[in-house]
C-alpha cells in the first residue's frame, strides 16, 4: 500500500533555530525520529528547492569545481570534496549577482536553493572525474592513445549516473536509519545555514577563500601564464653525491601541495614527508651511485613500482579490515519491517530506480562490449560487483569522511585479472566501472546528509546530483583531453598523476606477471608491500594514543610517486593547520576554507592558462 503524502510545515511548526542546528534527529525509535523530522526539520512543502536559477548557478559554479578536482587529481593524486567550497561559492555567486544585477538575481537564495546549487557543482565536481584521473589516465599510459572522445563522454555520464543510483536503496537506512556522520555532508549544512542566516561566521570563511583563492591564483599566473616564477626553488648541496636538485628537493611556488596538506591533516602528510627523506634522501643516491639508476635519469619511473605496491598492499589490507563494514552495510539493506511512514512519500520512487537500472545497465554493458572489448557476462559480472563495492563505499564514507575508491578499484582489477589474465584493457574498463560508481554513490549520500539536516525533499537532491553528473561530464571530459593531449604528460612535473601510474602499474603486473619486472624492482616491491603490512596492521593493533603517532602507509606511498618537493608543501601545509589550531582553537571553519581557496585558485588558473593557449 503507497505511504501517505506527508502534509506541509504550517506556520506553528515552522523549523526552530534549534532544529536548523541539528547534526542528528533525536528519537528513541525510527518512527520518532522519522516524525520529528517531518514535523520539525523538513522544509521542502515550503521552500523552494529545485528551481531553474538554483540549477543553474550550481551547473556555472560546477564547472569550476570540476576544473579544479580535475587538475588537483592530476597533481597530486587526491581528490577533495568540493561540498563546503561549493556552498560557500554558491552564495558569493549570488550574492555578487545581486550588487550587479538586482533584477536578473531576483530575491536572495532560499535556505534549499543554496542547498539544490551546492549539490549541483559537488556533483559535477567530485562524481564524475575520479575515473580520468586514475583509470583513463592509466588507459592513456598503457595503450598510448586517448578513447574516441563520444565513448569517454558516455562512459563517464553512464557511469556516474549509476553510481546515483546504486545509492538511492542505501539513503534510508545510512542517512536517515543510522544517521551516520557524512561529516562533509554535515559541514556542508552547517555552512549553509551559517551563509543564509548571514551570521558572524559567513563573513570570515567567505574572505579565507577568497584570499586563498586570489593568492594562489596569483602565483600560478606568474608561473605559468608569463614565466616570472620558477617552478620551485632548488636547495643547495648534495646527499652521497648527488644534487639536491637532482633528487627533487625544492620548494614549489604552487600552493595546491599546502591546501592540500591542510585537509589531509599532519599524520598523512608527515609521512609523505618522511618518505620523501627515506626514499628520495636515502635510496635514490643509493641506486644512482650503484647504476641501478642513471643520475640523469627517472628515477620515479623506477619508485612507482615499490609505490605501487605499498599503496596496493595498503589499501587492500585496509579493506579486508573492515569486514564488520561489510556485514554492516549488507544487514542494512534488509532494513526494519514495519508499516510505513508518510516520510516514505518523500524519498526517490522505486519505479524511478527500476526504470533507471533498466536502461544505464544495458547501456553501460553495451559500451563496456564496443568501447573496451569486454565480454557481455563479465561486463554484466562488473556492473554487480560494483553495486557491491558502492555500498562499502558509502557506508566507509559515512564513518570516516574518505571514500576509499582506489582500494575498491585494485578489488576490481585483482578480480579480472584472475577472470580475463593478460586482458588490460577489460582489466582497466572494469576498474573504471567501480570507481566512478563508487564516487558517484559516496558524494550522493553525502549530499542527501546535506539535504537531510536542512530539511530538503530528497526527490529534489537526487534531480539535482543527476543534472550535476550531465554537467560534469560535459565539461571533465573535454578538459581532460586538453590537459593530457599526450602520454608524455602523465608523470611529468606539471602533472605526477600518481593515480593514474598505479592504476597502470597494477594492470601491466596482472597482465605479464612479476617475471616482467627486473629483479631489483621486485626486492624492492616486497620491501615496499612487507612495511605497508606492518605499519597498516600496526595502527589498528596500537592504542588510540599511539595511533597518531604511527606513519602512513598511504602516506609514504605516495611519496614513492611524487617529487620530493610536492611531498614538502604537503608536509608544509598540514603542519601550519595543525600549528593554527593549537595556536587559535576554533578556526577550523576559516582554516578549511582557505585551504579550499588555495586548491581551486591554482586549479582554475592552471585550466584557464592551458585553455588559453589551446584556443589562443
Amino acid at each position: 500500500m503507497p505511504a501517505p503524502a506527508p502534509r506541509a510545515v504550517p506556520a506553528g511548526d515552522t523549523p526552530t533555530d534549534a532544529s536548523l542546528t541539528l547534526l542528528s534527529i533525536p528519537g528513541t525509535t525510527q518512527a520518532e525520529v522519522d516524525t520529528y523530522w517531518l514535523k520539525h526539520v523538513y522544509q521542502g512543502d515550503r521552500l523552494p528547492q529545485l528551481t531553474l536559477r538554483a540549477v543553474l548557478l550550481g551547473a556555472g559554479l560546477g564547472v569550476l569545481t570540476c576544473a579544479t578536482n580535475l587538475y588537483a587529481g592530476l597533481k597530486t593524486g587526491v581528490a577533495f570534496g568540493v561540498a563546503v567550497t561549493a556552498a560557500l561559492l554558491a552564495s558569493a555567486a549570488h550574492g555578487t549577482l545581486r550588487r550587479l544585477s538586482p533584477r536578473v538575481a531576483g530575491s536572495p537564495l532560499s535556505l534549499l536553493e543554496l542547498g539544490c546549487a551546492q549539490t549541483v557543482a559537488s556533483s559535477a565536481g567530485y562524481a564524475t572525474g575520479g575515473a580520468l584521473v586514475s583509470v583513463q589516465g592509466a588507459w592513456l599510459l598503457t595503450t598510448g592513445h586517448h578513447l574516441p572522445g563520444v565513448t569517454l563522454l558516455a562512459w563517464t555520464f553512464l557511469l556516474s549516473a549509476l553510481g546515483v543510483l546504486f545509492a538511492v536503496p542505501l539513503k534510508r537506512q545510512l542517512v536517515d536509519r543510522e544517521q551516520l556522520p557524512f561529516a562533509s555532508g554535515a559541514a556542508a549544512a552547517a555552512t549553509a545555514r551559517a551563509l543564509h542566516s548571514g551570521g558572524e561566521a559567513a563573513g570570515p570563511r567567505l574572505r579565507m577563500l577568497g584570499v586563498g583563492g586570489l593568492i594562489a591564483g596569483a602565483l600560478t599566473l606568474a608561473r605559468d601564464g608569463f614565466g616570472r616564477l620558477p617552478y620551485a626553488f632548488a636547495f643547495p648541496g648534495t646527499l652521497g653525491g648527488v644534487p639536491l636538485e637532482r633528487l627533487g628537493f625544492a620548494l614549489e611556488t604552487g600552493l595546491m601541495p599546502v591546501g592540500g596538506g591542510a585537509l589531509l591533516g599532519v599524520r598523512v602528510t608527515a609521512s609523505m614527508w618522511l618518505g620523501a627523506l627515506v626514499v628520495h634522501g636515502v635510496v635514490a643516491p643509493r641506486l644512482m651511485a650503484a647504476g641501478v639508476v642513471a643520475p640523469e635519469g627517472d628515477f620515479l619511473a623506477w619508485a612507482l613500482w615499490p609505490g605501487a605496491a605499498a599503496l596496493t598492499t595498503a589499501s587492500l589490507l585496509q579493506f579486508a579490515l573492515q569486514a564488520r563494514v561489510w556485514g554492516r552495510a549488507l544487514r542494512g539493506l534488509r532494513g526494519p519491517r514495519q508499516a510505513p511512514h508518510p516520510i516514505e512519500a518523500l524519498q526517490v520512487p522505486g519505479r524511478w530506480w527500476v526504470a533507471g537500472m533498466l536502461v544505464l545497465t544495458p547501456a553501460t554493458v553495451a559500451l563496456a562490449r564496443v568501447g573496451f572489448n569486454v565480454p557481455v557476462p563479465h561486463a554484466l559480472l562488473a556492473v554487480a560487483l560494483s553495486f557491491v563495492l558502492c555500498l562499502i563505499s558509502c557506508r566507509v564514507t559515512g564513518e570516516t569522511d574518505v571514500s576509499p575508491v582506489g582500494a575498491l578499484g585494485q578489488v576490481t582489477q585483482l578480480t579480472y585479472g584472475v577472470l580475463l589474465p593478460g586482458d588490460v584493457r577489460a582489466n582497466l574498463a572494469t576498474a573504471g566501472i567501480t570507481v566512478n560508481a563508487a564516487s558517484s554513490s559516496a558524494d550522493l549520500l553525502t549530499d542527501l546528509k546535506a539535504g537531510h539536516l536542512l530539511g530538503a525533499n530528497p526527490q529534489r537532491v537526487f534531480l539535482a546530483q543527476l543534472v550535476g553528473c550531465v554537467v560534469g561530464a560535459l565539461v571533465v571530459v573535454p578538459l581532460f583531453y586538453l590537459l593530457v593531449p599526450e602520454p608524455s604528460v602523465l608523470g611529468s612535473e606539471r602533472f605526477p598523476a600518481p593515480a593514474a601510474t598505479v592504476t597502470a602499474g597494477v594492470a601491466a603486473v596482472l597482465a605479464s606477471g612479476l617475471d616482467a619486472v627486473s629483479a631489483d624492482l621486485r626486492i624492492a616491491m616486497a620491501w615496499a608491500a612487507g612495511a605497508a603490512a606492518v605499519l597498516t596492521l600496526g595502527e589498528q593493533a596500537l592504542p588510540e594514543r599511539f595511533r597518531r603517532w604511527t606513519p602512513s602507509a598511504v602516506g609514504m606511498g605516495l611519496a614513492c610517486l611524487l617529487p620530493a618537493s610536492t611531498c614538502l608543501g604537503f608536509f608544509l601545509g598540514g603542519l601550519g593547520w595543525e600549528l593554527a589550531r593549537r595556536w587559535r582553537p576554533g578556526s577550523d571553519g576559516p582554516g578549511v576554507t582557505l585551504a579550499a581557496g588555495l586548491i581551486a585558485g591554482e586549479g582554475l588558473v592552471g585550466v584557464g592558462i592551458v585553455l588559453a593557449r589551446a584556443l589562443w
